[in-house]
């Protein structure tokens, strides 16, 4: 008798026809599985390197080592799958299989089964690739660059200083206030030598604010300066600053 054919004799008669998915005589598997997917990161920049982790595990939540599982993804709901990397699983049914995710995108782990076990498929997940929301911030300024400045304006043609802030942050989803003084007093203050890109930059004389930008890296800054000017990028011209994060 084959190997084959020899286990799968053995394993119809130690589960019994009664809770049998197969039947004697046909190419249907007899063992049912459960293939899960813990689920990702949420959100990661584009490239990222993701690890993908499941258990497979046969009849009794019984863990199946080493067995192909599947990586599998697509772009969207209406797209096909296809496999991006096959692992195997370990002594405890686990697979874990890292990749690099590049763009936003739905992922599962697939067991295809054999002879013996039923093939299943984990849920779905999605993970999605975007820039950090700091760096999209000075996207976002870079891209009003050359926009008349305006005083009371808010865009989308035009600024001032705090409607360009304000412009720029609800452009990624984040609400400020309309003006500069109200903007430094809705968000947390950073230490100047810990600011990153995307940090709003207030500048105050001693009494109110009466100017602000987006922090660009550097010694520079993107705002709307002044009554003539257009959106651009700046120097930090004087150290009577704070710093606010809003992201």
């Amino acid at each position: 008798m084959p190997t084959t054919t020899w286990k799968r004799s053995a394993i119809v008669a130690a589960v019994g026809a009664g809770t049998l998915l197969g039947f004697a005589g046909t190419s249907s598997a007899v063992v049912p599985t459960e293939q899960s997917l813990d689920a990702p990161p949420k959100s990661v920049a584009p490239g990222a390197q993701v690890t993908f982790s499941g258990k497979l595990t046969g009849m009794g939540d019984r863990p199946l080592p080493g067995e192909p599982v599947d990586l599998e993804w697509r772009a969207g709901p209406d797209q096909p799958w296809s496999v991006s990397k096959t692992g195997q699983t370990n002594a405890e049914g686990v697979t874990s299989i890292s990749v690099p995710v590049q763009r936003t995108s739905h992922w599962r782990l697939n067991y295809r089964g054999d002879e013996i076990h039923d093939p299943s498929l984990s849920a779905e997940q999605t993970v999605q690739a975007q820039k950090p929301v700091n760096q999209r911030i000075v996207d976002a300024a870079a891209s009003e660059a050359g926009k008349p400045y305006s005083y009371g304006s808010s865009g989308p043609d035009s600024f001032d200083c705090s409607g360009f802030t304000q412009y720029v942050h609800g452009k990624v989803g984040i609400d400020l206030p309309r003006t500069s003084s109200d903007q430094r007093a809705a968000v947390p203050q950073i230490g100047k030598g810990d600011k990153v890109p995307g940090d709003l930059l207030f500048f105050s004389d001693g009494g109110g604010v009466y100017h602000v930008g987006i922090y660009a890296g550097g010694n520079q800054m993107w705002a709307a300066p002044e009554s003539g000017d257009v959106v651009r990028k700046q120097d930090i011209y004087t150290e009577s600053y704070t710093v606010g994060r809003a992201w």
